[in-house]
């Protein structure tokens, strides 16, 4: 399957080729070769032939994926509208139309420090708290400008993968 995708407001050429055992294929235009996504129950395993990393995936209903490495967000847009914009709807995990995002664990590990408080404005890219997982730490940063509410995260509690972190909401609705 060949799609066009928007990586972080870029459009870039995008072939996908699914196999047994749930494995993708992945090439993407100005890559650095091909890409081999295989499934986990925390997320997914991807691996460039020289490196393997474990990625979170969320928003796959949404028609814009947020995909979290090694502390970055990369965010998918995989629709268009009318205009040939990206099409936005709502969290990059789901939520109801207005950017509302849920942030939840790419995998097993646990809370190390919590940066921000609930209650407390974030801009998207601000780092909300530090979650290790594989013996490597990373900062989780905020998807979108909004105010922290629903924190589930204290330092030093184990997470299972899939699991809320916290929820960024829109400013005007908190």
């Amino acid at each position: 399957m060949r799609r066009t995708l928007s990586l972080d407001g870029q459009d870039r050429r995008v072939e996908v080729r699914a196999e047994a055992g749930g494995v993708l294929r992945v090439g993407i235009e100005g890559g650095d070769g091909e890409l081999v996504a295989r499934q986990t129950p925390g997320g997914w395993t991807v691996t460039n032939g020289r490196r393997t990393v474990e990625a979170g995936v969320t928003g796959e209903r949404t028609g814009e994926l947020v995909v979290q490495i090694a502390g970055h967000t990369w965010r998918l847009a995989t629709g268009r509208n009318a205009a040939g914009g990206s099409r936005r709807s709502g969290s990059a995990a789901g939520g109801a139309a207005g950017g509302r995002a849920e942030v939840r664990t790419p995998m097993p590990g646990k809370v190390v420090r919590v940066l921000r408080e609930e209650g407390e404005q974030v801009a998207a890219g601000d780092g909300v708290l530090v979650f290790e997982a594989m013996k490597m730490q990373n900062e989780v940063r905020a998807p979108e400008s909004g105010v922290i509410a629903n924190m589930r995260a204290a330092a030093g509690t184990p997470m299972e993968g899939g699991e809320l972190l916290f929820v960024v909401e829109p400013a005007e609705s908190a």
